[in-house]
């Protein structure tokens, strides 16, 4: 008696469960073409760091260490909005960057 109510709410709730879902509706990811622009701006970052990845918050370009931390390029101002960039075919020589 104990194991088919058990039966009956386990599959009450996964009914639920299944309805809920296959009602709600996900949010479509649309993908933004940038500008050509802001590829050369992330282009020229990564033509003069040694970085596989870096990011920028506040116009501020930060790029991660092996440790862990980031290295803030004070004297660097981005026109890049805040995102993380990843610089492809770069051949990387650089013992302390991620």
């Amino acid at each position: 008696m104990y194991f088919s109510s058990y039966l009956f709410f386990f599959g009450l709730s996964a009914l639920l469960l299944i309805t809920v879902s296959g009602c709600s509706s996900l949010q479509e990811k649309t993908y933004i073409n940038h500008p050509k622009t802001l590829r050369k701006q992330a282009d020229l970052v990564c033509q003069n760091t040694d970085a596989s990845h870096f990011r920028v918050e506040n116009q501020l370009v930060l790029l991660k260490r092996h440790d862990g931390k980031e290295l803030e390029l004070k004297h660097y101002n981005s026109l890049l909005p805040d995102g993380y960039y990843f610089c492809t075919r770069q051949n990387r020589k650089s013992s302390i960057l991620d």
